[in-house]
């Protein structure tokens, strides 16, 4: 969903530190089991879903995953025609189940626990509105509406800087497992066991040039780190600080704005690892 359209509404999501690795109840159907087809409907309301103003609409070829209420992962539902804030998602699902989950994007690793849905956020990332995870309880009858559950950063990378990758680090967990409780929306996850575990990135073999954004997990950290390679293989930050209010909240995007051109590159083997120097 890359598209994005002006709407208002905040969603907040309360975050605790948990694993969504354990206790896994999800049910696999039968190679041999019958496959009905069904067709819901996903929607994105200004009331449940904001991105600081803005909520993704659905594109064509769009994959949300289905849990029926016995915890069954149906396979992927598709969105057929695209371009508005609610669409009609086509799949199967097994003969004589209850739909009662749903999630974007597809993922066919989810699962579902005693503590809730058990996702996981990709620390390497498209930089689009495609990483922003959404979560929804509904039914066939009465479709399914998403609710944001991640924050997610909003930057500029001016083409002149000839960057390859930018990483948003924290001194908590940014990425990898977590939990999404399907009534509250609020989500739980473990702490960074790796460095990896606190940084999501954004990049390629060619130049950086115009906006992405990232999705990060929600949390009550005020700072950040911008850790930007560019073409020569060489470094330099950007610290930020939020000394007031809460920087990552869930369905909510924090504008970084544009990375300024008078930075200072470092060679890689010479520059410390941010997360434990600079935070």
């Amino acid at each position: 969903m890359k598209t994005l359209k002006p709407i208002a509404g905040i969603l907040a999501a309360v975050i605790s530190v948990a694993s969504c690795t354990k206790e896994n109840e999800r049910t696999e159907f039968p190679a041999h089991a019958p496959l009905v087809d069904v067709t819901v409907e996903g929607s994105v309301p200004a009331t449940k879903v904001s991105l600081e103003g803005a909520v993704p609409l659905w594109e064509k070829g769009d994959r949300i995953g289905v849990f029926t209420q016995d915890l069954t992962l149906c396979p992927a539902f598709t969105v057929q025609a695209g371009g508005n804030a609610s669409a009609a998602f086509s799949g199967q699902k097994p003969e004589y189940s209850v739909l009662s989950y749903a999630f974007y994007p597809y993922d066919a690793s989810a699962t579902y626990s005693k503590s809730g849905l058990c996702l996981t956020l990709p620390q390497k990332q498209s930089g689009s509105a495609h990483d922003a995870v959404m979560v929804a309880k509904g039914s066939e009858k009465d479709g399914f509406l998403f609710h944001n559950v991640l924050s997610l950063v909003r930057l500029t990378v001016p083409a002149s800087l000839n960057l390859r990758k930018v990483e948003i680090v924290r001194n908590d967990r940014t990425n990898g497992p977590f939990t999404v409780n399907t009534d509250t929306f609020g989500i739980t996850s473990t702490e960074p066991s790796t460095y990896l575990d606190s940084r999501v990135e954004v990049g390629g073999t060619s130049a950086l040039s115009g906006e992405y954004v990232l999705a990060v997990l929600p949390s009550t950290s005020k700072k950040l780190e911008m850790a930007m390679t560019n073409g020569a293989g060489k470094v330099a930050f950007v610290s930020t600080a939020f000394p007031s209010g809460n920087a990552f909240v869930a369905g909510r995007i924090k504008n970084l704005g544009t990375v300024p051109t008078n930075l200072t590159f470092q060679d890689a083997a010479l520059v410390a690892d941010p997360t434990s120097t600079q935070l």
